[in-house]
């Protein structure tokens, strides 16, 4: 008895801290999480999750004209069918808030300045810089300005738009009680949508497209290369790149040897600490540094290409698009199916969650898709203050502007803040509005961009939607403003053509000082009135082709036209052009006849470095050079995985290892110690790196100026470079056998959730590739594993001869329920091992495959 009162008295005294704990625990908000006894209590929380979507369902709807039918196929993907066509967009609005709510929530908030309003305080840095530069305002401008048109009779689509927000709004309405897992971590509510919500999103993709620092961050480099010699500039960063081939073939070919700028700096031209203040300090903004990180390892991107029906097997066209945005569970792009009988209205392809229509994809007769042309449409204006309400510009001393701002903040009392402008745009500059203890004292600095002004993509995608030939989407083209691009076409009539896009500011260069390039490449004295925009491009005069000789079109994100297009300028900033190169090597070198849709799935999935077929051949010359035909044993060893290697990056081979890690020590080597001496942090371009090894082998910037007693060629740098990647590979993988060091130890993908939760995302997972192949996959191995967290957002092939023989496939899921099956099952089952989905575009309500129909939901009209 004695016994067992001991071990009742050792079970309690267990028992009653851990009741105490948990009571605790349940009780509390953890981490900014609601109480867990609110999540887990039955009937609260995780509860009310939605499920999988049942079998079939009927909704009764008011105000629906007729019925419409969903039909969700096994990748849970839904195929509209509706009798009319704003009963279609309801459906679609209805969809798209039942499978991505909270990603639509979650983009909005971070546009309007409202995630303070939900994950408290330390969100108001980004809340007050988003609403700086002015998205929210614009996208509200343009919505007034699309009702007075929509009133005035010449906008019938805005009334098909507005259906697309009652069925939005109805699924929240309908389903307050069952909300998505996030809304239950984090404690708050999804509230109504808006059109102006739909508009912010584009918004959200104009920046991440188009809003950068490029000027600020070039402007810096050039004082810190003139203290030494300016000729240093011209080499990193001349006008263009070395070995770029132009997406529009219409226009000329660049020669091998890059074309420099030639010019002499104004001296009291001179704002290099103010500037590298700003650029330090706005990088503390969280979704600033997430955004410069992305542009610096070039996830921003994307890849498209077209043949026509000469080179392809089926003898009508075939058209590519993989769009390269950063990795996120739920992916960035939601797939669907859409068909309305009254108007005709039949389309697939992605739309961003949240806008009505498709924005890339197909219809019956014409198909296209998109990759970003690094268009320069912002330009940075610096000005010197007079006094703490104006500033000097033009010569002439000018008020600022004001607006005033409320952000809601979550356990604590509303924020209120100004925002000053000037004529060109918000001040930024004093990052003390922001919450950031900097200023740059009696200079501000201030941005115009095209983002700041009407903007009419959503009119541009419902064109695109609807074209029936080239003339019409030509026509829609020109609704395309912001988010610039190169917009690749082709259709049922065997048409093939680009067109990159946008609006693109022309720029008053008159005043400009000695030193200044022009063309929006450095910031502006907006004191002196410099680089005032004057107009923009007609759209006749963008670059564009149709119908080439050479069978096919490609962008890969590489400079847009030739040197033989000198009607305007159009791009400071563009890819290396490894991608292109790739791309291009495999279209022109193929027999006619030969593209097949297969091919172009080998294509898109392609992991052949043509940057590591630039650099081996070189360094293994330089090895035998060094060594003679007997080097040491590591050496040959190194050798070994090498001379066998076929350039393919390969996640179970040993030499994309050793390539990546000597190239990245290689051009360490090369330019940190000019960039330590001199203090500039400007990205060099392996692109560079490559021209000077191979045709400027003797170039300044293989020696180490760091050692001026010794001057240090090309070939030992490359072998400085070889000695430290064997070094470091030794000691990380624990071996001196080369062939033991896998890719896919280092080389690896991760899809982190939009919560930041790690349960809630996937990966990571060994990978082939690398940055600069057609299927790219970035990281940076400085530390060790890699790990990429961005690439292809979605594949798509389009087979003109059938379009129902069409494929995509995007890398997550479909629905953004992490307790759904559809949640990840693209990604884990078909994008990690290069396969696609069909599309059943030609399927109707009536010949559906039953094997594929996974659900059905029914929407009829109230007494139907």
């Amino acid at each position: 008895m004695r016994n067992l009162t001991k071990k009742a008295v050792t079970k309690l005294s267990v028992f009653i801290p851990l009741t105490i704990i948990l009571m605790t625990i349940f009780s509390l908000p953890l981490m900014g999480l609601p109480p867990l006894g609110d999540l887990l209590f039955p009937g609260n929380g995780v509860w009310k999750v939605p499920g999988e979507l049942p079998a079939a369902e009927r909704l009764n709807i008011p105000g629906l004209r007729g019925e419409v039918t969903v039909i969700r196929d096994e990748w849970g993907i839904p195929h509209i069918y509706a009798s009319y066509e704003e009963d279609l967009f309801f459906a679609q609005g209805y969809c798209h808030a039942q499978d991505r709510l909270f990603q639509m929530d979650m983009t909005r908030r971070q546009v309007r300045g409202k995630l303070s309003e939900v994950l408290g305080k330390d969100l108001l840095t980004v809340d007050k810089f988003m609403l700086a530069i002015g998205m929210e305002d614009w996208a509200i401008k343009t919505d007034e300005l699309f009702r007075k048109m929509h009133n005035n009779g010449t906008l019938e689509f805005y009334s098909s738009f507005e259906r697309y927000i009652d069925g939005i709004n109805y699924y929240i309405g309908s389903h307050e009680d069952v909300k998505p897992l996030e809304y239950h971590l984090m404690g708050f509510e999804p509230t109504e949508w808006s059109t102006i919500d739909t508009l912010c999103l584009v918004q959200e993709m104009a920046r991440q497209m188009s809003w950068n620092y490029n000027d600020l961050d070039r402007y810096t480099t050039l004082l810190a290369l003139n203290n030494i010699n300016l000729t240093y500039y011209n080499e990193l960063f001349g006008l263009t790149l070395p070995y770029q081939i132009p997406i529009i073939p219409d226009y000329g070919e660049f020669p091998e040897s890059p074309m420099k700028a030639g010019f002499e700096l104004n001296p009291s031209f001179a704002l290099k600490t103010e500037i590298q203040n700003f650029l330090d300090n706005v990088q503390k903004i969280d979704s600033e540094k997430t955004l410069m990180e992305n542009q610096k390892d070039q996830i921003i991107g994307s890849n498209n290409w077209v043949v026509n029906g000469t080179l392809s097997n089926t003898g009508a066209p075939i058209l590519c698009n993989d769009m390269h945005l950063g990795w996120m569970m739920p992916g960035v792009w939601y797939e669907q199916h859409l068909r309305a009988e009254d108007t005709g209205f039949h389309v697939y392809g992605f739309i961003i969650p949240g806008m009505p229509g498709v924005a890339v994809g197909h219809n019956e007769r014409v198909g296209w898709g998109f990759t970003n042309t690094g268009y320069d449409v912002l330009d940075w204006y610096y000005y010197n203050t007079d006094g703490p309400n104006q500033y000097i510009y033009n010569g002439t001393s000018t008020a600022y502007t004001e607006k005033s701002y409320s952000i809601n903040v979550k356990g604590q009392e509303s924020v209120e803040f100004n925002v000053r402008h000037t004529v060109h745009g918000p001040v930024l500059s004093d990052l003390r509005d922001f919450g950031l203890p900097k200023s740059l004292g009696d200079i501000v600095l201030a941005p115009k961009w095209t983002a700041n002004g009407y903007f009419f993509n959503v009119l541009a995608g419902n064109g695109f939607d609807r074209a029936e030939n080239r003339e019409d989407f030509d026509e829609a083209s020109k609704d395309w403003t912001l988010l610039a691009q190169n917009i690749v076409y082709a259709d049922v009539d065997g048409n093939i053509a680009i067109r990159p896009t946008g609006k693109v500011p022309i720029r008053d260069d008159s005043k400009i000082p000695m030193g200044h390039f022009g063309n929006g490449t450095l910031p502006y004295n907006g004191s002196n009135g410099e680089g005032e925009w004057i107009g923009y491009i007609p759209f006749e005069d963008l670059p564009n082709s149709l119908n080439p000789n050479q069978k096919y079109l490609a962008s890969a994100n590489q400079i847009v036209a030739g040197p033989e297009y000198n009607s305007y300028f159009l791009q400071n900033e563009y890819a290396d052009g490894y991608r292109a190169r790739r791309i291009n090597e495999l279209l022109m070198n193929a027999a006619d006849g030969s593209i097949s849709v297969e091919s172009m799935k080998t294509v898109q999935n392609d992991v052949n470095s043509t940057a590591a077929r630039a650099f081996i051949p070189e360094l293994i010359e330089v090895i035998y050079a060094s060594y003679g035909p007997t080097p040491p044993t590591i050496i040959n060893n190194v050798l070994t995985e090498l001379e066998s290697w076929q350039f393919v990056m390969d996640k179970e081979k040993a030499a994309p290892t050793i390539y990546r890690k000597w190239r990245d020590y290689f051009q360490d080597f090369t330019f940190n110690d000019e960039k330590e001496t001199y203090n500039f942090t400007a990205r060099t371009r392996i692109v560079v790196l490559e021209y000077l090894m191979k045709e400027d082998k003797s170039s300044h910037w293989f020696n180490n100026v760091s050692t001026p007693l010794k001057i240090e060629t090309r070939n030992e740098i490359m072998m400085l470079a070889l000695d430290a990647t064997i070094d470091w590979l030794e000691k990380y993988y624990g071996s001196e056998d080369p062939s033991t060091w896998r890719w896919g130890d280092l080389h690896q993908l991760y899809f982190p959730s939009l919560t930041g939760l790690d349960p809630l995302s996937k990966g990571p997972y060994e990978a082939d590739g690398e940055g600069y192949t057609i299927n790219p996959a970035w990281v940076n191995i400085d530390n060790g594993v890699g790990i990429a967290r961005g690439g292809a957002s979605e594949r798509l092939i389009i087979d003109f001869s059938n379009l129902n023989n069409s494929l995509s496939v995007i890398p997550s899921g479909q629905r953004g329920l992490s307790n759904s099956k559809h949640y990840s099952d693209q990604l884990e089952q078909l994008f990690l091992q290069g396969k696609y989905h069909y599309q059943y575009f030609t399927n109707t309500l009536y010949n559906f495959p039953t094997s594929s129909i996974e659900s059905q939901l029914f929407f009829f009209p109230i007494g139907g």
